[in-house]
């Protein structure tokens, strides 16, 4: 079952990674990437990717890494920890407090000495989620802390839907493997997640990143607010723009329905017109 807390829900960012092939260095697509977590709104000034080490392309619609990793910011375009005024990446970081949700398609088409997305703080890499260095299982590390490890080996050439929670306030971090309408998470204290470790951190948390040891495909990268939204995935609305106001009054509007939990790219059978 799937229960949800009284939490005002809000979709960060989604990356469906529909580039052409090559560098993703300073690609802006997908949807949001722009949340000021200060005055909790979007602002319509969205980040872009930054290759972290080596360079990551894309191809074919998926992002790939091999002995590589890119992240992007919550909110763009200005990025570092400068103040007065404060950068968009300043303005959209978690500061210790809350809960941040990742959600990512991953499949390694090699065997891998390691693979998996962090949560950064500005420019370092604090948490990692996915197959930690030397591993085979699907597990947690704090960057030079504690690890724990899942039951769940990683398996080379399968797709997995990883999900996970960064949980400032219940001193917890979370991460299901292909998560499904039975699972949950309604706090520290009450989840379903496959593995979880304690996390007692106040650092800041400003972007996501993806990366890995030896050639790896990511697709539908989100970052959110609840794990609702990541369990079934975002709804893409091309008609009016996302965040437009004073739209006429004869538009035409359209929307695509919700996505598909097995597979984003398509709509959910479930949902009926």
């Amino acid at each position: 079952m799937l229960l949800i807390g009284a939490v005002q829900a809000e979709m960060i960012g989604v990356d469906y990674f529909d580039y052409p092939n090559g560098n993703i260095a300073g690609k802006a697509g997908g949807l949001y990437w722009d949340w000021n977590n200060v005055t909790k709104t979007h602002t319509g000034t969205v980040s872009n990717w930054n290759n972290v080490f080596n360079t990551v392309n894309v191809q074919d619609g998926k992002l790939v890494t091999s002995n590589s990793g890119a992240r992007r910011e919550y909110n763009g375009p200005s990025e570092g920890t400068g103040t007065n005024p404060d950068t968009d990446e300043r303005l959209g970081a978690f500061r210790g407090t809350g809960t941040v949700y990742y959600g990512v398609k991953m499949t390694q088409e090699v065997a891998n000495p390691w693979c998996g997305f962090s949560g950064y703080d500005f420019g370092s890499e604090r948490i990692f989620f996915g197959q930690p260095n030397g591993d085979s299982y699907f597990g947690i590390q704090i960057s030079g802390g504690a690890k724990a490890l899942s039951t769940i080996p990683v398996v080379i050439g399968q797709t997995y839907h990883l999900v996970s929670a960064i949980d400032f306030d219940g001193d917890q971090l979370r991460l299901w493997v292909n998560p499904d309408g039975n699972d949950w998470d309604n706090g520290a204290a009450d989840n379903s997640a496959d593995v979880t470790l304690v996390y007692t951190g106040s650092n800041w948390n400003t972007s996501v990143r993806l990366a890995s040891g030896a050639q790896t495909q990511w697709d539908d990268c989100m970052v959110a607010t609840t794990f609702s939204e990541l369990l079934y995935g975002a709804a893409m609305n091309p008609s009016p723009a996302n965040l437009q106001t004073n739209v006429p009054l004869n538009v035409t509007l359209s929307w695509d329905p919700a996505r598909d939990p097995a597979n984003f790219a398509q709509p959910d059978p479930a949902v009926k017109a």
